[in-house]
């Protein structure tokens, strides 16, 4: 990533290719083991109840497409801002997540009921993901 000027923006495709798909395992361990039972308690599922009109293909790939999207997006504003160090990028990356991906959930969740657990576990799993889009995307530039 190169930028700062709009005509020098320079992504890395395989990097924001890569970092979507790294999400996956990502969520994979914060909706597993890290935290599904909370998770479960919290939107009022039981394992069956996530079985139940599953589409595995359908729901995987869509993640993986819009995580690739995120990745992206975050490379944009990171060449945008001419962030060029990992400081730079967390700085970008967490101001994103926070104005966009928290706030967005914390005030649906308001409208929604929502506890301020699910609240911290879902918002915690896209921050978990802006983190290594970071390292990813700053590191292989």
């Amino acid at each position: 990533i190169t930028g700062g000027d709009v005509n020098t923006i320079s992504i890395n495709y395989l990097a924001v290719i890569v970092s979507g798909i790294l999400a996956m395992p990502i969520g994979a361990l914060w909706y597993g083991p890290l935290f599904s039972k909370a998770w479960m308690r919290e939107v009022g599922y039981t394992e069956e109840d996530l079985k139940k009109d599953f589409n595995p293909g359908k729901t995987y790939g869509l993640a993986v497409v819009g995580h690739i999207l995120m990745a992206l997006i975050l490379a944009y504003l990171f060449a945008l801002t001419g962030s060029a160090t990992m400081m730079q990028g967390f700085q970008v990356g967490v101001s994103a997540w926070f104005g966009f991906v928290f706030l967005t959930m914390f005030i649906n969740g308001l409208f929604e009921r929502r506890s301020t657990k699910l609240l911290m576990i879902n918002s915690g799993y896209q921050l978990a993901n802006i983190i290594v889009f970071t390292i990813v995307l700053i590191l292989w530039r």
